[in-house]
């Protein structure tokens, strides 16, 4: 995670944007087996990688792209049920700057990664030891029970750049054993992740709770009142209630980040007064930094 954080945190030291910076964070984390996303994401019940991410970025109106002209300099882009390419990240990319549309999904997605010139693998290249391992082992839990969705992974960046934007890049491999054609959090903006002139948010955790309560759409939504840290607070609390378990991280737009979760999380930051430091969150803890 270390690694993850010193990949972009070197693009913002060079001037370079939020945007760049949490892709290149996520797509560290996406290719080390560890984490449950890209290489290494867990199989599903028949035995698939199916993968979902997606991002958003929200640039200041001086510097508003082409792709963020004319929507208040916002723009997302996400995929769904994808397995053949080892970074997602780089795919909803693909879909925010090379399509009209918000989220792709399956062989679409995957027809759009040839057009973009993101190379194709075979399913069974992104399957990582572990991860063939843990299928193979006796289900003992129902999906998306608490125990079971506390070892999962996810994988999810936030970050502010010297310009003013805000950006915000989620990936994932689901549950493991979910049903073929499970969609999660992780694409569904608003929910496993968003992004606009307030602040960024990420999610990891049980997507069906996730997704109820627009998880980190309503913890930037709060940053208009209170700080990053209550507000990943107030996040955790709320899906606290349903139950289920699940870790926010939140950044606003001084670059103070706050993060919480409701069982073990670790988190790895860096901002240019403190440098690249590395905690795990325990539950039911929050934390503020700059980042």
């Amino acid at each position: 995670m270390i690694a993850a954080a010193e990949a972009g945190a070197a693009i913002l030291r060079e001037g370079g944007s939020a945007l760049d910076a949490a892709i290149a964070a996520v797509v560290a984390l996406e290719n080390d087996p560890l984490f449950n996303a890209g290489y290494g994401s867990m199989l599903n019940a028949d035995r698939r990688i199916e993968m979902d991410a997606g991002l958003m970025v929200a640039e200041p109106a001086a510097r508003s792209t082409a792709r963020t002209a004319g929507i208040g300099g916002i723009a997302t882009g996400a995929v769904a049920a994808v397995s053949r390419v080892r970074n997602p990240i780089l795919l909803a990319r693909a879909v925010m700057e090379h399509t009209p549309h918000i989220l792709m999904v399956g062989a679409g997605a995957e027809n759009l990664a040839r057009e973009a010139g993101i190379p194709l693998c075979a399913p069974d290249d992104l399957v990582a030891p572990r991860a063939l391992t843990r299928w193979r082992k006796p289900k003992r839990l129902a999906p998306g029970s608490r125990r079971g969705e506390r070892r999962h992974g996810t994988v999810g960046a936030v970050a502010a750049d010297s310009h003013g934007a805000l950006a915000a890049a989620t990936s994932t491999g689901g549950y493991p054993r979910k049903l073929a054609g499970r969609v999660g959090d992780s694409p569904i903006l608003g929910a496993g992740f968003f992004a606009d002139h307030s602040g960024a948010a990420s999610a990891t955790g049980l997507g069906e709770a996730i997704i109820r309560l627009g998880l980190c759409r309503a913890a930037v939504m709060a940053l208009r009142s209170v700080s990053a840290r209550a507000a990943a607070a107030r996040a955790i609390a709320a899906i606290g209630r349903v139950p289920a378990d699940a870790g926010i991280i939140v950044i606003d737009r001084q670059g103070n980040l706050g993060y919480a979760h409701n069982a073990d999380m670790g988190v790895a930051m860096f901002d240019p007064e403190r440098g690249l430091r590395y905690e795990r969150v325990r539950p039911n803890r929050t934390s503020p930094n700059r980042t």
